[in-house]
């Protein structure tokens, strides 16, 4: 049995309407789902360590999964307007 980590991709506010339409969520360069503002992405995934993108050109932000933990990671807008993550907490 693999006991897996789990990656939640938190929508950014709602109050960004610069993001009203979803935003591609990767995963070690693989598109893994869309979120929208004031939504949520949960996905399983093997432990260890990922690089997770918001857009196929953003900055890939590396997080590190431990067994059975749970990552959150957000969607910000970065000065330029462009979508980036964040992280926001291990449990």
């Amino acid at each position: 049995m693999t006991i897996v980590g789990t990656l939640i991709v938190e929508g950014p506010p709602r109050s960004l309407l610069a993001f009203a339409r979803a935003v591609p969520i990767l995963v070690d360069g693989v598109a893994k789902g869309e979120v929208k503002a004031g939504k949520r992405l949960t996905l399983a995934l093997a432990p260890g360590s990922h690089s997770v993108q918001a857009q196929r050109h953003g900055t890939p932000l590396p997080v590190r999964l431990g067994p059975g933990l749970v990552t959150r990671v957000r969607v910000e807008r970065d000065g330029a307007g462009k979508a980036h993550l964040v992280e926001v907490d291990h449990a």
